[in-house]
């Protein structure tokens, strides 16, 4: 019998940790703001200060682009799509195949996309999907800044973004193609 060879329990634990926390920080950002667009938050939600301080970590969190520098999350100065997802991920998959399907001849600048396995793992994705200019990051392993230890369960996560980089939406799991096209103006940098 062969035996295959395992990665390191310390890296594999490590490396959960980190895809956790960062699909954990959107999911959590917007507690009680789940799959539905809602223009005005729940009365209890917008006072608590749990869900502000979510929002302002989520909102500073920073990630590792394709050239291995620190970046924001979150853009400024318009608004985003992002999303959380991993190489292993389904509906993941199915969620860029819809972008793909819907994104035009100009390709969805502004869909930022979070991949847990890391920036590398992430464009390899976009590119074998055929989704066209949207910011591919991974996780700040090396990042101190990295507060956030609250989980969900699974990828993909979806959060939209104001021009002001505040979350104002997060869908967990997969949003389906007709949420998908509701967004597709907002990826498309329109």
């Amino acid at each position: 019998m062969t035996n295959l060879p395992t990665p390191a329990p310390a890296k594999v634990a490590r490396r959960e940790m980190l895809a956790w926390m960062i699909a954990g920080a959107l999911g959590l950002a917007l507690l009680g703001r789940v799959a539905v667009d809602r223009t005005a938050s729940p009365p209890l939600a917008a006072e608590d200060p749990a869900v502000g301080q979510a929002r302002a970590a989520v909102t500073g969190l920073l990630v590792r682009d394709s050239a291995n520098q620190r970046v924001p999350l979150t853009p400024r100065g318009r608004p985003a799509i992002l999303m959380v997802n991993s190489k292993t991920c389904s509906f993941c998959r199915q969620a860029l195949k819809d972008i793909a399907g819907l994104q035009g001849s100009d390709g969805v600048p502004m869909l930022r996309v979070v991949t847990l396995e890391g920036a590398a793992a992430g464009r390899v994705m976009l590119a074998a999907m055929d989704v066209r200019g949207a910011f591919s990051g991974g996780p700040d392993g090396d990042s101190d800044q990295v507060l956030l230890t609250f989980r969900i369960p699974g990828t993909p996560v979806f959060a939209r973004t104001d021009s002001s980089g505040r979350i104002v939406e997060t869908v967990p799991g997969y949003p389906g193609r007709e949420m998908i096209a509701r967004w597709m103006p907002v990826m498309r940098g329109r």
